[in-house]
């Protein structure tokens, strides 16, 4: 059974990596993740059918599994073509350059101030709060519900927007001067090869916030708005931002 299992997983990983279905390939077009994926599905299909036909396990088994992993992505694709024009994102346009990420109050101040470095690209911004979207005019804005580690449900239901807003957006770079959103933007783009950057509030002068030293083993580059407290490599100075 376990050498089954493991050639299960060594299959798709052999068919998703001929398809380039995890690559860059395929994270600007919905079209190209389709193709992707159908092609890398029925490839793992194949290839594991032959292998429990080879070890001589009772066909239906084959089958069985086939019809699964197939009706599966079937249906997830059927539901998202009926999904897309419910929620009125493009999905066909998924090259943001930059997405901004930060909980209302300093933390979206302090990431305002770094704007106009980025005054020539593609900057999509996500906080809890909808009134700032007039801060921000000009760029798309989208929110996600106010959740730390009190409050379950709300927590959970910002780690499925942020979520869901990073696989539609599908963006460059993701930074973010935190708090939690930001957090869970770090880990999303972590997962999906996306460039992460974290930039600690300047309130934290004695030591990083609890989110800042979660970061600092997930995203690609860490700054710390003190001196002091540039003491690991990975924890980079370059000057306050407010």
């Amino acid at each position: 059974m376990y050498t089954g299992v493991a050639f299960m997983w060594i299959s798709w990983v052999i068919s998703t990596g001929m398809f380039r279905l995890y690559s860059e390939y395929t994270i600007y077009k919905l079209s190209d993740i389709y193709k992707a994926t159908w092609r890398s599905v029925t490839f793992h299909v194949v290839l594991f059918s032959a292998y429990i036909l080879s070890v001589h396990v009772v066909i239906h088994f084959a089958f069985i599994y086939s019809l699964i992993v197939i009706s599966g992505f079937a249906f997830s694709r059927i539901v998202c073509y009926v999904l897309m024009p419910l929620i009125k994102l493009d999905f066909e346009n998924r090259n943001a350059n930059i997405l901004a990420i930060a909980s209302v109050g300093g933390h979206w101040i302090e990431l305002l101030r770094i704007m106009p470095l980025f005054k020539e690209k593609s900057v999509t911004f996500i906080s809890n709060k909808k009134t700032l979207k007039d801060t921000v005019e000009g760029h798309a804005f989208y929110t996600v519900p106010d959740a730390n580690k009190d409050s379950k449900i709300d927590l959970i239901r910002c780690v499925v927007k942020v979520c869901g807003y990073i696989l539609f957006l599908r963006p460059h770079v993701i930074i973010t001067t935190g708090a939690a959103p930001g957090l869970l933007g770090i880990l999303v783009g972590k997962i999906l090869g996306i460039k992460t950057i974290w930039i600690d509030s300047i309130a934290n002068a004695e030591k990083l916030s609890l989110s800042g030293s979660i970061a600092m083993w997930l995203a690609d580059r860490v700054y710390t708005q003190w001196e002091h407290l540039a003491t690991e490599p990975k924890l980079v100075y370059s000057g306050n931002l407010l």
